[in-house]
């Protein structure tokens, strides 16, 4: 248990936030001059900014790894923590759902999560549960291996071994059909391009056997395969194929972001990834469509503030877009140099 009157230079070993950055403390509350209030009960923290909170949780959650000073981005430290803690909620949030075995709705709220941090280790692993719950074991399995890249302490061996154990047993039952996708998309894992294509092809051999929503995501495994292997315009055929199939947003994003001749497609707004979305901006910045491709930026900026290099670059894009329009830069430019 902490020692309240040693709580205040826990708080700041864990977070590691300079001193002087303290407006105020007692036994009980830190709070820092950028809003954050660190509450401290018996063994417990909890964060708030402004009517954000998160739940109380130990020192040793993972989440204060995430908020410590170094990994926060120093220009616009209130809304990076806020938007950390609004993710934080969601995650708990999907793990309270996952224990009422309401599996859906979790795997909705983890995803959630995953969009903003693709590398956040919590949110696959209990994905990875999710998917376990609905039976769903070779993706299960697949996300336990994504949460153990990214953060190797969640590794738990009995619960691999359940699920190598599960998975096989689901391939052995899988019709010939899945089994092909399947293997596609392990092959494209491990960057076998050529023989994904022959796998997906297989299964598209017997394309009357699927519905609409499944032979779309199968047409785009395979259109995005084709731009591995650099076939563009194969690539595109396939993709206005799984279009007159059934609309997929991310069908629009490959062929906006690689035909010319429909670069309208960019202009729409599309449920894509975040390194989707900035490099969706990219492409509409070389196209001139300068007002679009800052509604995709700030909706980046607004969803990433780790000081990366994809954060570097969004800023330059944005200060160009800005010029390009006539705008004021001296924010972004101010930012840029802080870094």
């Amino acid at each position: 248990m902490f020692n309240m009157m040693g709580a205040n230079i826990i708080v700041m070993t864990l977070l590691n936030i300079p001193e002087e950055f303290i407006s105020s403390e007692s036994d009980d509350k830190i709070t820092y001059d950028f809003g954050l209030s660190v509450f401290v009960r018996d063994d417990k923290l909890r964060f708030c900014i402004d009517d954000a909170c998160t739940s109380w949780m130990g020192a040793d959650d993972r989440f204060t790894d995430r908020i410590r000073f170094e990994n926060l981005n120093p220009c616009f430290l209130k809304r990076h923590l806020a938007k950390e803690i609004e993710i934080k909620n969601t995650l708990d949030r999907g793990v309270k759902l996952l224990g009422s075995e309401k599996f859906s709705k979790a795997i909705e709220l983890f995803d959630e999560v995953i969009y903003y941090d693709r590398y956040y280790g919590e949110a696959l692993f209990f994905k990875s549960k999710a998917l376990f719950g609905q039976r769903h074991y070779v993706k299960s399995l697949r996300h336990y291996k994504k949460a153990i890249r990214a953060d190797g302490s969640l590794k738990d061996v009995e619960y691999h071994k359940i699920l190598l154990k599960e998975s096989s047993a689901e391939r052995d039952n899988f019709p010939k059909i899945k089994i092909n996708i399947y293997a596609g998309d392990e092959y494209c894992a491990k960057g076998d391009y050529d023989k994904a294509l022959e796998c997906y092809d297989r299964a598209l051999a017997d394309s009357s056997k699927f519905k609409n929503k499944i032979l779309s995501k199968l047409l785009n495994k395979k259109g995005k395969t084709l731009i591995e292997l650099k076939r563009v315009d194969e690539a595109m055929d396939v993709f206005r194929q799984s279009l007159n199939v059934g609309p997929t947003d991310f069908a629009y994003y490959m062929l906006g972001f690689y035909s010319p001749e429909t670069n309208d497609y960019l202009n729409r707004r599309l449920n894509i990834t975040k390194k989707q979305l900035l490099l969706k901006s990219v492409r509409l910045s070389e196209l001139g469509q300068f007002e679009y491709a800052l509604d995709s930026l700030d909706e980046f900026l607004d969803n990433h503030f780790k000081p990366d290099e994809d954060y570097v670059l969004a800023l330059n894009l944005k200060i160009s877009a800005l010029r390009q329009l006539g705008k004021d830069v001296s924010e972004e430019l101010s930012i840029i140099k802080s870094l």
